[in-house]
């Protein structure tokens, strides 16, 4: 046990992880006598893990195995590895800051909940599981750190008010299947492997099993392992994919939505799960196979699919966590679409967009807690007239609104501009129909969030609706956590440099070393094979430019003398009357009637597509079936016996022959 504490303790994350484990237990345990102790011991965690990713910024060393005497499974040699690279240390610490900032904002909106200090007990171990997962040196303690992250979104999503069990219910069942998925291609990678080379313990054994520093092994071509490769590859993007919430694999997101506290959501969906998905994803499709044009191809239909049809189905929700769902499963594509071209710009800009999503979507779902408990309803038609209650949820929706439309100067723009430049430098015909794709989202996702700023702030309040009590208005805790995201999203659309310098150019360098991707202190410029310029203190001082002089004009108008009139008829404003009032849903209505687009649309919210219940619906006639053959006839049983070991001996004979 010394021994193992020692190895522990000399490896910083492994030390920070197991912080994260006991100080979750403690939480745990005091969860309802002192759920004070229990959220600063949150607070504890996520600090130290950050300040451990803090320091080992940009480092990449193998920091080996944690258990003294491996665990030997017949042939296998189990280990929990640790490996530190620059890409997983920025999931690890950005998952500790979005848990820190959370917590915060938890302390005041779940005061009173009985279950808040399980919450928080739950929050730590989520911590620990990201750990594991960007920290992991082997597929052992990916897999370990995966699935602690998967139980504790169920149990997260669980406590909710009535309703909320089916949201999480389905999704342990959409997310259980695809960790069954990465299992399974965990143990096909074993199959694959030499005899002598079949260790979970060692880092540069397998790098299939283990997942090696890029600069240490060469990605595998995945055609030269043969139809298992194939097979190991599309289950390990199964994996990633719903985990990050891509379609046709997205459906928990909407699910988990409903009924869902908002900080539950801005944690794990909004950010954590995000960040785990596209990094196993950005693992597989840089570092442990090499790009293959053929799984190329099917991300970057992935990616558009999910862009537009998660974005046509965020603008027809009336529910506001509902629809800042699909807007979560919609940003999926951006990121996806980026890795799979396999280009400089490309890549950078998927991984950019991962740490951007995160930072906003947290901000936007945070913000539709403040809001959601000042109205008194997350529907959208019950709110209206909040700009002046909530100042601050305001001002933060409105940054975070412009950020996740790519409106510069914020950081969404950056890493959109560089997906759209990756898209570029496909030089095809390819490229250019992805391009206009993933424009043309932008373009709904800023349409559809100005039904939302509109509906929530800015439009006339609901006859009957009482004014925000005090305990529903913002405060220093729920505040504070927003203010801190908005900010970050104008200071990494400002100043993008440093993150892409440290982490992310150097993963994408890795893949396409003849791609150059220059950063200067001023513009950013890419060169592979076209060059975009790009320079946010420029255009900073354009768009100060224009709202000075939009402001200007009227100003000078108004010194003018005007002739004041009474209105004119059916001009006066009838206060109260819900008869003239035009709530936000009412915007985009005209798109259910559209060709093509409003069956389809229809389809989705009946969840005709959904592929949890076109696999319940299945398997229940399966299951059907199957009864079916239960007879209760002795003859029948026995003829299925002598079948079923006729065909054994057929195969034994076969591969004997072989």
């Amino acid at each position: 046990m010394n021994e193992l504490l020692n190895t522990i303790m000399a490896q910083p994350p492994a030390e920070a992880t197991a912080l994260c484990l006991v100080l979750g237990l403690a939480a745990y345990i005091l969860a309802r006598p002192l759920p004070a102790v229990a959220g600063a011991a949150v607070l504890a965690g996520s600090a130290y893990v950050l300040s451990v990713a803090g320091a080992m910024w940009g480092q990449a060393a193998n920091l080996g195995p944690i258990l003294p005497w491996p665990v030997q499974l017949g042939p296998v040699s189990l280990n929990f590895n640790f490996a530190a690279t620059p890409l997983g240390t920025l999931v690890s610490g950005g998952a500790a800051a979005f848990t820190l900032l959370i917590a915060v904002y938890c302390f005041r909106y779940l005061a009173g909940q009985p279950w808040r200090g399980k919450a928080y007990a739950y929050m730590l171990w989520s911590l620990a599981g990201c750990c594991m997962v960007g920290w992991a040196g082997n597929f052992l303690l990916l897999l370990v750190g995966w699935e602690l992250v998967t139980l504790m979104l169920y149990l997260l999503l669980n406590p909710g008010p009535r309703g909320s069990e089916e949201g999480a219910a389905k999704t342990l069942g959409l997310l259980g299947f695809a960790d069954q998925c990465l299992l399974m291609a965990v143990v096909l990678m074993l199959m694959v492997a030499p005899p002598a080379s079949r260790s979970i313990a060692g880092l540069n054994d397998l790098p299939l099993v283990n997942l090696a520093l890029p600069a240490q092994h060469h990605p595998i071509d995945v055609a030269s392992l043969g139809w298992v490769g194939y097979t190991i590859y599309a289950l390990l993007l199964v994996a990633a994919l719903a985990k990050a919430g891509a379609m046709p694999l997205h459906t928990w997101i909407p699910s988990a939505a409903v009924g869902s506290s908002a900080p539950v959501l801005a944690l794990l969906p909004g950010a954590l799960d995000k960040l785990l998905g596209i990094y196993l994803l950005a693992r597989v499709c840089l570092d442990i196979f090499a790009p293959d044009r053929t799984f190329q191809l099917i991300l970057m239909g992935v990616g558009a699919v999910t862009i537009l049809a998660a974005v046509f189905m965020a603008m027809m929700q009336h529910n506001l966590k509902k629809l800042l769902s699909f807007h979560a499963v919609s940003q999926v594509g951006y990121m996806v679409l980026g890795i799979a071209t396999g280009t400089v710009a490309g890549i950078v800009g998927g991984l950019l967009h991962m740490v951007n999503n995160a930072i906003y979507k947290s901000n936007l779902f945070l913000m539709s807690g403040t809001v959601g408990k000042a109205a008194g309803s997350d529907e959208i038609e019950n709110m209206g007239g909040l700009a002046r209650q909530l100042p601050v949820s305001f001002a933060c929706g409105l940054v975070s609104a412009a950020a996740i439309s790519g409106v510069p100067p914020f950081n969404g723009f950056v890493s959109k501009w560089l997906i759209y430049q990756g898209c570029l430098d496909l030089h095809s015909g390819l490229g250019v129909a992805l391009l206009v794709a993933a424009v043309f989202g932008s373009a709904l996702t800023a349409a559809s969030f100005v039904k939302i700023i509109y509906s929530a702030f800015l439009s006339s309040r609901p006859s009957g609706q009482a004014a925000p009590q005090a305990h529903s208005r913002e405060s220093l805790l729920t505040a504070g956590p927003m203010i801190v995201l908005a900010l970050a999203c104008v200071a990494l659309g400002l100043y993008p440099q440093p993150l892409i310098q440290g982490v992310l150019l150097p993963v994408a360098a890795s893949v396409n070393p003849s791609g150059q991707l220059a950063i200067q202190s001023t513009a950013m410029t890419l060169s592979v094979g076209a060059t975009g310029n790009w320079s946010p203190a420029a255009a900073l001082g354009l768009i100060l430019i224009g709202i000075l002089a939009g402001l200007a004009i009227p100003a000078v108008f108004a010194l003018r003398r005007v002739r004041r009139v009474r209105p004119f008829y059916s001009g006066e404003i009838l206060a109260g009357d819900d008869r003239y009032r035009m709530p936000g849903t009412a915007f985009y209505q005209t798109i259910r009637s559209m060709r093509g687009i409003g069956p389809l649309l229809e389809q989705g919210a009946r969840g005709s597509m959904d592929v949890y219940h076109m696999a319940g619906r299945y398997g229940q006639s399966l299951i059907e079936l199957l009864r079916a053959q239960h007879t209760g006839l002795i003859c029948l049983y026995v003829a299925w016996c002598v079948f079923g070991l006729a065909v054994t001996v057929i195969y034994l004979i076969l591969s004997g022959i072989h």
